[in-house]
């Protein structure tokens, strides 16, 4: 179990760096590691203290358990996310049925 955590948190901070647009000798330098130190966590290769982890998400500018998502929590956020996209469209179709009705009325 410790050793797919350890995947998970190497492949996130990979991930996010990529999505920032740098390079491991950015992100290491911004969070006060060494580049073999951020490769080898990125690859799951070593698991790198608290503090470190809590400075890569610092660098990262995101919380520390973004760090640790799976897919399934993200599935969760989409799932989320198109419930409330439901909830919107409903809305508005209620909307427009009730102004049907309130214009059909009047003629």
């Amino acid at each position: 179990m410790m050793c797919e955590i350890v995947e998970i948190l190497g492949k996130n901070i990979r991930n996010l760096r990529k999505q920032a647009g740098w390079t491991q000798e950015k992100l290491a330098e911004k969070a006060g590691i060494s580049v073999p130190f951020m490769t080898q966590i990125e690859l799951a290769r070593k698991t790198p203290s608290l503090e470190v982890i809590e400075n890569i998400a610092k660098a990262l500018n995101v919380s520390y358990t973004q760090l640790f998502k799976t897919e399934i929590s993200e599935n969760k956020d989409v799932a989320y996310s198109l419930h409330l996209l439901e909830s919107d469209l409903v809305q508005s179709v209620a909307e427009k049925i009730h102004e049907r009705f309130e214009n059909a009325r009047f003629v």
